[in-house]
């Protein structure tokens, strides 16, 4: 519906729409980051994050929050590149998250060893294989689980095993 009146209203999004303008704006700072429009793609973000904060949106905001600070690090400015991905990496722990935290730990050990950081660089790249490694177990949980079969019968027989679930 919003989509729709999007469209009527000449682009303007309705004002009561605020996870829909948040995804939108996250959207456009994509875009302008992908196609080198740095100055764009950092408004955009910026204001996905205030848009996200009032809806209470925590992946899009430590997600805009992320991309933030790759911007900073790719403009070598390391102390906002730092504050914008521990922000993200506290809201991805609080959710939690795991891509957004894999992505937070690698992003801060990179810019913990371009500041010569090392303690915290060592102390994120351990959290990061950390949590690589659960990610792999949970997979490897995932494959092996009953439930995971059902996605396998689709081209043969339905599973025996599986008739106790249905």
């Amino acid at each position: 519906k919003a989509v729709v009146s999007t469209q009527s209203t000449g682009g303007k999004m309705p004002a009561k729409c605020h996870s829909l303008k948040a995804s939108s704006y996250c959207v456009q700072g994509m875009a302008a980051l992908m196609e080198g429009r740095i100055p764009d793609a950092k408004r955009k973000l910026r204001e996905t994050v205030v848009m996200a904060n009032k809806a209470d949106l925590n992946k899009l905001t430590s997600c805009s929050f992320l991309l933030l600070s790759a911007i900073f690090l790719k403009l070598l400015n390391y102390n906002d590149a730092i504050e914008m991905a521990k922000s993200a990496h506290d809201i991805a722990n609080r959710i939690p998250d795991s891509g957004l935290q894999l992505w937070s730990c690698e992003l801060l050990g990179t810019l913990y060893t371009c500041t010569e950081q090392e303690e915290n660089a060592t102390r994120y790249r351990a959290t990061l294989t950390e949590l690589s490694k659960k990610l792999e177990e949970d997979v490897a949980v995932t494959v092996n689980s009953q439930e995971h079969g059902l996605l396998q019968w689709l081209d043969s027989e339905f599973p025996a095993s599986s008739l106790s679930m249905v």
